[in-house]
């Protein structure tokens, strides 16, 4: 009796045992117990050691798109890549056109006086502000690329405050002339090469970009860096001034076997371009005469701004020698190869090449790219597997044009269009530690809204102010301004995309939704002050975010939609929000073009009921898609295809109107600031023309007509 007692209480406590360790492990294993586990180990699993380590490799020394050291890394990138557990990682090469300062005649401007002599010349490099300078800084030459090379020498110089196009019709209005002239305009609220372009349109001889310290140095020059954040007087923001790919092979890949055109027909500026520091453009500023420039136009020098025109005594000498050549660049890829769908693509995407140092654009999101593939190697070791194929791509020559994303769309478009769910982007980690914030297609939007409510909140007084999470933050700092509702809505506000990082041939060219991530700074505050600069270092990095928890909030949120995308058997779209998107930015585009729509006798009923109908087929899809038998495979591919074709069926094989290498005829960056989209892009170039032609706009409605009753139709799975 006793030892049958015994050998129970034994069976007992062995059975009690399994039960616990079972449990454990069931808790505690990251490859087991369903998503939810894989959402607390991708949060919990981000190393700050881990990306401190990455950064710091990745900014030891400039590495601009084609030198050695930019080859280092991409080679660096494949190794950790292979090591992390990643398959079939391939170094690809694109032979590209890109743009160099030379080093032995580099850019400058020159100010002279009435008899010929030089009494200023800007400084071609960025001074040292500290006691030891990084290395390579004293290599780094000042200069914008695919400027056009030349010497101009001119008594006329204006002043044409963020170079915008209502800046330059404000200058028309005033009676100044800038036919003739260069043009010095500050860094600011638009994408640079349009402000070239504007300036060109008019006449322009040359172009001086400078950032002015009102946007950069608020404090003052003695409160910079590497004191603070803002830009020393010789701070120079490099930068293209084109991006769309390599301009040598326009719509197609820079292959070996590609065919190309000759340089003089490239889409780049054709008159001299160069950027300066606030220390040289005060000296140039301030010979110029004329009227007073109005209040929104004075910048942070201690002077008052001047609109510029004839000079008195003086000439500006403007003098640029860039080298051209066609180059090697490398984009490095790997996968995670999915389950049950592994010809599903869920691509997350950063590029690694960097104009100086690349301290936060884009090292800071590099490092954590790679943070992501080392903690998801991690769970592929362990037995985790992808529904869908997730492809890391480090993108090789971004700043230079956006080359090494659009070559890959390029050479892989049919497949990419076919087969790709996503692309996931983060350029950089952040231009401030304000509130998180995302750009994003509107099929992103609730994915988005919902994963930034599991992300911890990386700023310990928000998280003290009750405020835990990075949605909390973002709807509370920036919310969602609905013109159909009256007050702030309780969403967040989202920023749209343009040409200003790798999304841009996913959406615009192959119809696939795409995001960029990052940290904002506050509305009246500067973004990222020393961008593109010098002293873009990893002390900067640091500077930014010393202990690196906004880099890890990025990596846990990145790799959660990451999570969403390859492993939801239903893909986590928001055809809904697609929907009210498209009726509300239609009503907004008919309250400002109607009256020119109406003058020139062109009607949008069709369109109105081609939206209307998109709206309808949604909310059908919708209640199919709850009915449907998730458990069959062929009924997710049937359902995750036709949302996938909803936005394909936007892209026109012909482009927009003026620019046939952009396809998507709703969504386009904006010809008047290409960082942001344009919503109905083609209507609105015509309609911004002055004698437009009423049937190119009648034409191009039909068209747009047409890809929206498209667009319904792939949702009914049906012809008529």
């Amino acid at each position: 009796m006793r030892s049958s007692m015994i050998v129970g209480l034994v069976a007992s406590i062995t059975a009690m045992l399994a039960v616990i360790i079972i449990t454990m492990v069931v808790v505690m294993s990251p490859n087991t117990g369903g998503l939810k586990s894989y959402e607390d180990f991708v949060i919990n699993g981000v190393k700050t050691d881990s990306i401190r380590e990455f950064l710091r490799n990745l900014t030891v020394s400039p590495h601009q798109a084609g030198s050695a050291r930019d080859l280092d890394i991409a080679k660096w990138i494949k190794d950790q890549w292979i090591e992390h557990g990643l398959s079939n990682v391939k170094l690809i090469p694109y032979e590209v056109f890109l743009s160099h300062p030379d080093a032995d005649n580099p850019n400058m401007f020159h100010i002279l006086d009435n008899e010929g002599n030089v009494t200023h010349s800007s400084n071609p490099h960025q001074p040292p502000v500290e006691d030891t300078p990084p290395v390579g800084q004293e290599s780094i030459l000042s200069f914008n690329a695919f400027s056009a090379n030349g010497t101009v020498q001119v008594s006329r110089v204006v002043y044409a405050n963020y170079g915008s196009l209502d800046d330059f019709d404000l200058l028309e209005e005033m009676g100044v002339d800038v036919g003739g002239a260069i043009v010095v305009i500050r860094y600011g609220k638009l994408f640079r090469g349009d402000k070239v372009r504007f300036a060109e349109e008019r006449g322009a001889v040359g172009v001086i970009l400078y950032t002015d310290p009102k946007d950069a140095a608020p404090l003052g020059p003695e409160a910079t860096y590497p004191n603070t954040v803002y830009a020393p007087p010789g701070s120079t923001q490099l930068g293209s001034l084109a991006l769309q790919g390599d301009l040598l092979t326009p719509g197609y890949p820079a292959t070996e076997s590609a065919h190309r055109i000759p340089e003089e027909q490239t889409d780049s500026p054709g008159i001299p371009v160069q950027p300066v520091g606030y220390e040289d453009a005060q000296q140039i500023l301030s010979i110029l005469e004329g009227d007073r420039a109005p209040d929104e136009w004075q910048g942070g020098l201690d002077m008052d701004y001047k609109l510029g025109g004839d000079l008195a005594g003086h000439e500006v000498r403007l003098e640029v020698h860039n080298v051209n050549s066609r180059e090697q660049v490398y984009n490095v890829v790997g996968a995670l190869i999915g389950q049950e769908e592994p010809d599903r693509y869920v691509l997350i995407g950063n590029h690694y090449d960097a104009w100086t140092y690349g301290g936060i654009d884009p090292s800071s999101a590099t490092a954590t790219l790679l943070e992501l593939a080392r903690l998801f190697g991690e769970m592929y070791r362990d037995g985790w597997r992808p529904r869908r194929t997730l492809v890391f791509c480090s993108w090789a020559a971004e700043e230079p044009g956006v080359i090494g994303s659009t070559e890959f769309a390029e050479q892989f478009s049919a497949i990419l269009k076919d087969r790709a769910v996503v692309y996931l982007n983060v350029d950089m980690v952040m231009e401030g530690n304000y509130s998180f914030m995302a750009s994003a297609v509107p099929t992103l939007y609730d994915v988005i809204v919902d994963t930034s409510k599991l992300v911890p909140n990386p700023d310990r007084d928000e998280v003290e102010a009750g405020r835990g999470t990075l949605y909390d933050t973002w709807v509370h700092r920036f919310p969602k301004n609905d013109s159909l509702v009256e007050g702030p809505t309780s969403q967040p506000l989202f920023h749209s995309l343009g040409t200003g990082s790798d999304f841009r041939a996913y959406v615009f060219n192959l119809g696939i939704p795409c995001l960029d991530l990052c940290f904002a700074s506050a509305p009246d505050d500067p973004g990222l002050p020393l961008y593109h600069s010098a002293y873009e270092t990893n002390d900067l990095a640091l500077l930014m975010d010393r202990d690196l928890l906004y880099h890890q909030a990025t990596a846990r949120m990145w790799g959660l939609l990451a999570l969403e995308f390859s492993t939801r058997p239903v893909l986590p779209f928001s055809l809904k929000q697609f929907s009210d998107f498209a009726k509300e930015e239609f009503k907004i585009f008919k309250n400002k073009f109607g009256a020119k729509l109406l003058l020139l006798g062109v009607s949008t009923a069709n369109l109105d009921a081609a939206i209307k109908s998109l709206g309808k087929n949604i909310d059908d899809f919708l209640e199919r898609l709850d009915a449907a038998d998730w458990n069959n495979d062929l009924v997710l591919r049937t359902y995750n295809d036709a949302m996938m074709l909803m936005e394909r069926a936007f892209l026109s094989p012909f482009g927009l109107p003026d620019r046939p290498l952009l396809n998507h005829v709703l969504l386009a960056p904006s010809t008047l600031n290409g960082y942001v989209w344009d919503v109905f892009p083609g209507l609105r170039d015509l309609l911004r023309t002055t004698n437009v032609s009423a049937t190119d706009v009648k034409e191009h409605m039909a068209a747009v007509t047409h890809h929206f009753n498209m667009s319904a139709s792939a949702l009914s799975f049906r012809f008529w």
